[in-house]
């Protein structure tokens, strides 16, 4: 068998099955996705192994990276959030310091740190360039919103314009230059346009299924008994305190 089937049975299937298995899980998944969608993703995570003679390989070494720094982040992030005022899920009082320990590990890592394991160097640059970037153009623009358009949360708005700052410092670290620096504007880019054009096909069809809805019918007024009935409860309520009607 050769090395294209073999990525074929032992990368590529699984992982469309692990993203459909995810998805269907998502809503009313049934039994057999529960053990499916796990022994699919074991598949995909242990393709360096499993077929290492495959140049698709070096997407799965890439997301061995992207875990190991995502894991103390994304951890991090969590019990910062959920160590404040939070009436469900509230962290312990040492949430926010080990938290913000994490993110501090997970940035330290993210600039200074090449994963051996991942054979493309220019690959890894690019990563971590795309990361930081979107990370500042989301944050500035979600801060720039909420100043602008929602008042009532301009107090709480200054984390994202934290995240902005720390990601363009990481940048600035990390540097930006040669060849890696116009592909990752590029492939911001494309992402931003694309998840654009994404939500004006999803504004589009939602205002298109709105047109052909009938035109809701009125509610013909309240007759004199409705009244009387509705005047009579209120009175009895007010006399008795807010009990039952019997």
């Amino acid at each position: 068998m050769g090395p294209t089937l073999m990525a074929a049975f032992l990368l590529w299937l699984p992982a469309l099955l692990a993203v459909f298995g995810s998805l269907n899980l998502l809503g009313r998944g049934g039994p057999i996705w529960k053990v499916l969608t796990p022994l699919c993703a074991v598949l995909v995570l242990l393709a360096p192994m499993t077929v290492p003679d495959s140049t698709s390989t070096q997407a799965v070494e890439l997301l061995w990276g992207v875990i190991v720094i995502g894991a103390p982040l994304l951890a991090g992030l969590a019990l910062m959030v959920f160590s404040g005022d939070v009436p469900v899920g509230r962290a312990p009082t040492w949430g926010r310091p080990v938290g913000l320990l994490l993110v501090g590990f997970a940035a330290f890592l993210l600039v200074t740190w090449k994963p051996a394991f991942v054979t493309d160097e220019g690959l890894w640059g690019r990563f971590v360039l795309v990361f930081l970037a979107a990370s500042i153009s989301l944050c500035g623009s979600l801060y720039v919103t909420h100043r602008l358009f929602v008042p009532r949360r301009r107090s709480r708005s200054w984390p994202m314009l934290a995240g902005a700052l720390l990601a363009g410092a990481l940048l600035v670290f990390h540097g930006a230059g040669g060849q890696t620096g116009p592909s990752a504007v590029a492939e911001i880019a494309g992402l931003f346009l694309g998840a654009g054009l994404a939500l004006m096909l999803s504004v589009l069809v939602i205002w298109l299924f709105e047109r052909n809805l009938p035109e809701p019918q009125a509610l013909p007024p309240p007759s004199q008994d409705d009244l009387e009935r509705a005047a009579a409860i209120v009175a009895r309520r007010m006399q008795t305190g807010g009990e039952l009607d019997g």
